[in-house]
């Protein structure tokens, strides 16, 4: 995938910038740059949403293997099938989001899907506090959240780097790292939270779910106008 993409961008790659700016990299032009997106709070409410969001599928991706073949006893194969459903939802999730965008706007749409995104991950705690351990009791949760996801992927990146048309590779970069640095610290609980139960997958999402249910329904309607002009 690598070379491909090393190919594609070798070969057929053409530069949009219309007029370059030369100082562009120097140090006092990136601080300055780097100073002005992270002061500006619908990068950070954009930035928040997609922290939260990922946060909650890395979770899933780190865990879910372990938990379904390890603890669950479904077969490999099984568990690629249940990934593959993941995906799939992701997918119809962000068909979605296309569709609502036009009559609902950013704000509205995210607001709604993270609605999904909580009553999922609330499931699948809920259901891991009563005990309940069974491949369906995580599957069909999550597949509301990961449903949300394909809402909340798209929109927030996008909402992050919108108040900055001419400096939206540094804003993407900085949102970037911000969702990295959530996939660290969760990798880094998960690996001393294994106990050989489903509740860190459940619990896991479900602190997510709440975040990102927080995050669009206070932070995104009140500074994601930009957004959206």
């Amino acid at each position: 995938f690598g070379v491909g993409t090393l190919a594609v961008v070798t070969l057929r790659f053409q530069e949009t910038v219309t007029r370059k700016n030369p100082r562009a990299l120097q140090p006092a032009t990136l601080f300055n740059t780097w100073r002005t997106i992270v002061r500006h709070p619908t990068f950070w409410s954009f930035s928040s949403l997609s922290v939260a969001t990922y946060g909650g599928l890395f979770t899933f991706l780190a865990a879910s293997s372990f938990i379904f073949i390890k603890v669950l006893h479904i077969s490999k194969t099984q568990y690629g099938l249940v990934m593959f459903s993941m995906s799939f939802v992701y997918i119809l999730g962000t068909m979605a989001c296309r569709r609502l965008l036009p009559q609902l706007g950013v704000r509205r749409t995210v607001a709604l899907a993270a609605a999904f995104s909580l009553t999922g991950g609330t499931l699948l705690g809920v259901l891991a506090l009563a005990g309940v351990q069974s491949p369906w009791a995580l599957i069909l949760p999550f597949h509301l959240y990961i449903l949300a996801h394909g809402v909340h992927q798209p929109c927030s990146p996008s909402g992050a780097v919108g108040p900055f048309p001419y400096a939206a590779g540094a804003a993407s970069a900085l949102n970037g790292f911000l969702m990295m640095v959530a996939a660290f610290a969760v990798g880094g609980w998960l690996g001393t939270h294994m106990d050989g139960t489903v509740k860190p997958l459940a619990y896991g999402v479900w602190f997510w779910s709440v975040l990102i249910a927080l995050t669009s329904w206070t932070l995104v309607q009140r500074h994601g106008k930009t957004s959206e002009r």
